[in-house]
């Protein structure tokens, strides 16, 4: 046999390797695992915290013309529906009133004395705001805020409202408006607005609030005012609170709808910081959902797809429909994550997967 070929026999049989019998073996090679993986659906818990702003200062602009005192009353009754939301959660507040009177001198921006004098002889008689320390809160605002209808014809809820928290904050206000704090106002009128640009114009005004914290969240400006449809027994629509609202943030609503209960429990609920919406980190399954709030107690709630939540696929976050957790509580949602391969739950969000 040619040694050339007995060498090739030779190698041969050491890479395949001879068994005793005189066959020869083939080694199972391990190359991995298959390619492509196969998918799995991993279990994802998001904890997330229902927080409060620590501090808020909110301030109402009433109109008190001659066609207001059933809105006051309204107002005053139903104040308790906002204050729910305050109790007990260590919130900071400060809810003020003013009229849209800046002809009075007395009125003019300057805060509502909590015993309802609008000015007087002493200007440190009693308080100027509700707080924590108020006792008998609600029956103090409504001594505020019910002003009685002489107020001047020409409304100007605009320039009473800058006025209030900037020209007057360390005068005639002082220690109402607080750096560390939100700011939130709410406008309650059946005309619109006739401030024009003194002491400062509409656009102003709203770069004003846009920049008056480091948060939007913190800034809101609500108009229950006459809407752009028209109202029974109104007179003009609201428009230039409206567009304030538009630009910066806050509710409308209409004032002559008189369910003054509800208005006044969603301004409690935009004063507190709260949330409705909490953001999933990974994309579910969304069947797979669930939801539960542990109180800071301890007791712990189960809620319900499309009965107490909805899930959104556009901004991948529920939200509660009714209910909203309490302050500090925390918000338990557990799902399958649609895939665990990287990058690829992002896929659906305009995210390409990572080429390998």
């Amino acid at each position: 046999m040619p040694r050339s070929r007995e060498l090739a026999i030779a190698w041969t049989m050491l890479v395949l390797g001879c068994r005793s019998d005189g066959g020869i073996s083939i080694p199972i090679v391990d190359y991995g695992p298959p390619n492509p993986q196969s998918f799995s659906t991993p279990i994802q818990e998001d904890r997330l915290l229902q927080t409060t702003t620590p501090a808020m200062d909110f301030l109402f602009v009433v109109d008190n013309s001659c066609s207001m005192s059933e809105e006051q009353a309204g107002i005053g009754t139903n104040f308790p529906s906002m204050l729910n939301w305050f109790l007990g959660s260590g919130l900071d507040y400060h809810i003020g009133v003013v009229s849209t009177d800046m002809n009075d001198g007395c009125q003019a921006g300057r805060l509502r004395h909590t015993d309802g004098v609008k000015c007087p002889e002493d200007p440190n008689k009693g308080g100027r705001w509700v707080d924590s320390n108020t006792k008998n809160p609600e029956a103090v605002f409504n001594s505020m805020v019910q002003m009685g209808t002489t107020g001047f014809w020409n409304e100007e809820g605009r320039a009473a409202a800058y006025t209030a928290i900037d020209l007057l904050a360390d005068t005639d206000n002082a220690g109402f408006v607080r750096s560390d704090a939100g700011m939130h106002i709410a406008v309650v009128s059946d005309e619109n607005d006739s401030s024009g640009d003194a002491p400062i114009s509409r656009d102003e005004f709203i770069d004003y609030l846009s920049h008056f914290r480091w948060s939007e969240r913190l800034v809101s400006f609500s108009s229950i005012v006459g809407p752009v449809t028209g109202c029974p027994g109104i007179g003009s629509p609201g428009t230039e609170y409206l567009d304030v609202t538009a630009a910066v943030g806050g509710i409308t609503w209409p004032i002559c709808s008189n369910d003054w209960t509800s208005v006044l429990d969603q301004l409690g609920f935009i004063a507190t910081g709260l949330t409705r919406e909490f953001y999933l980190s990974k994309r579910p399954v969304v069947d797979t959902i669930e939801v539960r709030v542990i109180a800071p107690n301890g007791t712990s709630f189960e809620f319900q797809p499309d009965v107490d939540w909805t899930y959104s696929d556009v901004r991948n976050s529920i939200e509660f429909v009714e209910s909203v957790p309490d302050p500090l509580a925390v918000v338990d949602i557990k799902y399958q994550v649609l895939s665990s391969l990287d990058g690829l739950e992002d896929f659906g969000r305009g995210t390409a997967p990572t080429q390998q």
